[in-house]
C-alpha cells in the first residue's frame, strides 16, 4: 500500500521535472535574481536561466528524497494504526504540495528566459507545476476523507489516490 502510493508519488514529480537539468550546459552567470516569488517582468539570459532552473530542480528533488525517507521512517518497522497511517500520509502529501510551491516560486523568481516565446517557456513551467499542487491537493483532501473504521477501506482508499496520481502524472506529462 505505502509503496504503490509513493511509486505514484515517485511518478508524479519525475513526469513533472526538466529534462534540460541533465545537460552540463549550463550557463556562466550567477544568480538570476528576481522578487518575492512572484511573476517578475524581468528578463533573464537563457543560460543564466537554465542554470537558475536546475539549481531549483536540483534543489527541489532532494528535498523530495528527503521527505520520502522522513515518510519512510515515520513507520519504522511497526504497523501504525489506520489513524497513524492516514495522518502520516496526508502529512507527507501536503509537505510535498507546499515544496512544490515553493519551486513554483523559485522558478518565477527566474523571470522570463529571453528567448523567443520566452513567457510561454514560463508558462509551460509553472502551469505543470501548479498542476502537481493541484493534484497533491486534492490527493490531500482524498486521504482526509478516508474512514478510518475499516483498515481494509483504508487500504484501499490509499490505493485509489495512488491511481489518481499516477493518472495525474500522465495527464501532466502529455501536457
Amino acid at each position: 500500500m505505502r509503496r504503490s502510493i509513493a511509486r505514484a508519488l515517485a511518478l508524479l514529480l519525475a513526469l513533472t521535472l526538466v529534462a534540460a537539468c541533465s545537460d552540463d550546459g549550463g550557463g556562466e552567470g550567477g544568480g538570476t535574481g528576481g522578487d518575492d516569488g512572484g511573476t517578475t517582468d524581468q528578463v533573464t539570459a537563457p543560460a543564466d536561466y537554465v542554470e537558475g532552473l536546475c539549481t531549483a530542480v536540483g534543489d527541489f528533488q532532494d528535498d523530495l528524497e528527503q521527505q520520502s525517507t522522513e515518510f519512510q521512517n515515520a513507520f519504522g518497522s511497526g504497523a501504525p494504526s489506520p489513524e497513524e497511517a492516514k495522518d502520516t500520509l496526508a502529512t507527507f502529501v501536503s509537505d510535498l504540495s507546499t515544496r512544490t510551491q515553493q519551486l513554483i516560486d523559485d522558478v518565477q523568481a527566474l523571470g522570463t528566459p529571453d528567448v523567443d516565446n520566452g513567457d510561454e517557456v514560463r508558462t509551460a513551467l509553472t502551469s505543470a507545476f501548479e498542476r502537481v499542487v493541484e493534484a497533491f491537493d486534492q490527493a490531500e483532501a482524498d486521504i482526509e476523507a478516508l474512514s478510518t473504521d475499516d483498515p481494509a477501506a483504508l487500504a484501499e482508499g490509499f490505493t485509489e489516490v495512488g491511481t489518481q496520481l499516477q493518472e495525474a502524472g500522465t495527464d501532466i506529462s502529455a501536457s
